[in-house]
C-alpha cells in the first residue's frame, strides 16, 4: 500500500530522520544544494512510503514563474518512483517541468508521461 505524508502529518516524524540522510547522500545528484529543512519548509514536500519502506520524496516549487519539481529516493525501487510520480503530477493542475541530473531520473520522467523538451528538460502537460 502507498502512503503519501506531508511535513505537518504526523507519521512524517517516523521516516523523518532516514528520509534527511537520503537527501542529503543525494543531494549533490539531484542539484539542490538547500537544506532539508528549507525543501520541507518552502516547498509544497511529499513522502511516499510502500507497504511500511520508505521509497523517498518529491517536492514542487516555483521558479521563473512555473511549477518544477525535484526528487530523490532509494534504489531498487524504479517501477514505484513512476507510479509516486505519476500520482503526485495529479495534484496540479499546471504544466510541471523538471531537469533531470541522469539517465535513471530522465527515463523515469519520460515513463510517467513527460515529455522531453530539450536535452535534461523535461514538461508534464496538463
Amino acid at each position: 500500500m502507498l502512503e503519501v505524508f506531508i511535513p505537518s502529518s504526523p507519521e512524517f516524524h517516523i521516516y523523518e530522520t532516514p528520509l534527511r540522510l537520503l537527501y542529503e547522500k543525494v543531494q549533490d545528484k539531484i542539484g539542490d544544494d538547500n537544506s532539508f529543512e528549507f525543501i520541507c519548509d518552502n516547498t509544497f514536500f511529499y513522502m511516499f512510503v510502500f507497504n511500511g519502506r520508505l521509497v523517498g520524496g518529491i517536492y514542487y516549487y516555483e521558479k521563473n514563474g512555473k511549477l518544477f519539481l525535484n526528487g530523490f529516493a532509494n534504489r531498487k525501487m524504479f517501477r514505484i518512483n513512476i507510479e509516486c510520480l505519476k500520482l503526485s503530477t495529479t495534484w496540479f493542475t499546471s504544466n510541471i517541468y523538471a531537469e533531470s541530473m541522469n539517465r535513471a531520473s530522465a527515463i523515469c520522467l519520460l515513463k510517467a508521461g513527460f515529455k522531453r523538451l530539450k536535452d535534461n528538460f523535461f514538461v508534464f502537460e496538463h
